[in-house]
């Protein structure tokens, strides 16, 4: 919240008359809601355990339900009473408004560029948990300079208000993308890292009815970090997901593919995979394939593109686009695409000589 309040003010006091002062302080006061409230949904251990949610739903529906059917939900009503006693009506603030803006329902374009500044290739939600995750991990590979990206964003008008950078943010701009990239493929998508998702979610698989977390929000709410950890300690000798995590007792990982595998690539991982699990045991293997895009960003600056990332030149009316100025990301396109094979001890060395031997296969060897 206060990081997108910065952004926020930095903005808008480089463009003072883009809203009159009465709306400028409700856009101000929506964006601080968004910010605060848009990852109340996430399950215990946030990212890690949401392969257990709900079969159709995201954290991002579940944050939706904290806001519209807990107290949270009355808070913004009472912040929306506050506001209409000031500016009047047309300026009430509601879980629905909130949670419409977040979600992309809206169709007015000054609320579609408040939301840019918690959801696009330049929002403030990256900003923050690239830096703090950095720290708590003691890596360096997510830091940037966020007070000079910060300065650098400005809004360029096409159909409606736009967040933008101006000329001289494009490098710090790289920055922000490539950490953004290294964390991933160091941090986010670490093999060992990874492998404790996983097996976090073979736990909860056995120990959540029907095997995934409750829809009832309040039934949802009941579980957190804390209450996880009790049951995995409660269920240790009979859980071997549980013993493994508390013992750190990990799988050890017979391959894993390029970080930038092409279609050949995964064709041949996931027949080598598939075949391991048919001679080893399904129930010995995991196959893991985190995949995810470098960024975003096309490389022209469209009207409807709401993920290019606008240039300001001032000595042109007219943007171009981060992916047209700047070769580090007009070369950074390939997903990174990762796929690995864990084997139980018992059948390791079978996994490793059955992946050889196919490997040599495909190779022509």
């Amino acid at each position: 919240m206060h990081l997108a309040t910065i952004a926020y003010d930095n903005v808008l006091k480089k463009h003072q008359v883009i809203f009159p002062p009465e709306q400028q302080d409700w856009f101000r006061q929506i964006l601080r809601l968004i910010a605060l409230t848009h990852d109340l949904g996430h399950p215990p251990f946030s990212h890690a355990s949401e392969g257990v949610l709900p079969v159709g739903l995201e954290h991002e529906d579940f944050t939706e339900k904290v806001i519209k059917e807990t107290i949270i939900g009355e808070y913004i009503n009472e912040i929306g009473v506050i506001y209409t006693k000031k500016y009047g009506q047309e300026y009430n603030i509601t879980p629905d408004l909130i949670c419409d803006i977040y979600q992309g329902r809206v169709k007015d374009k000054n609320l579609i560029f408040l939301k840019k500044f918690m959801d696009s290739e330049l929002d403030v939600d990256k900003m923050d948990y690239l830096l703090r995750d950095s720290l708590y991990c003691g890596v360096s590979y997510g830091k940037y300079d966020l007070d000079r990206l910060i300065s650098s964003l400005t809004i360029y008008f096409q159909n409606g208000p736009r967040l933008a950078i101006d000329k001289g943010g494009m490098h710090v701009t790289e920055a922000f993308i490539l950490a953004r990239y290294f964390m991933f493929t160091q941090v986010y998508f670490h093999r060992t890292r990874r492998l404790y998702d996983l097996m976090l979610t073979n736990f909860l698989k056995e120990i959540l009815p029907n095997g995934t977390y409750p829809d009832d929000i309040n039934e949802f709410l009941s579980y957190n970090d804390n209450i996880v950890w009790e049951l995995m300690v409660r269920e240790k000798e009979n859980s071997e997901w549980a013993q493994r995590i508390i013992h750190r007792d990990l799988i050890s990982i017979v391959d894993e593919s390029p970080p930038h595998s092409d279609d050949k690539d995964k064709k041949i991982y996931n027949m080598i995979g598939r075949e391991i699990e048919r001679e080893c045991g399904k129930e010995n293997i995991i196959i893991d394939s985190p995949s995810k895009l470098p960024h975003k960003i096309p490389t022209r600056v469209e009207v409807d593109d709401e993920k290019a990332i606008p240039i300001i030149r001032k000595i042109s009316s007219l943007p171009t686009s981060l992916s047209d100025e700047s070769e580090i990301i007009k070369n950074l396109t390939k997903p990174i695409n990762i796929i690995r094979i864990y084997a139980k001890k018992d059948v390791y060395d079978k996994a490793k000589k059955i992946y050889e031997e196919r490997q040599r296969d495909a190779l022509g060897l």
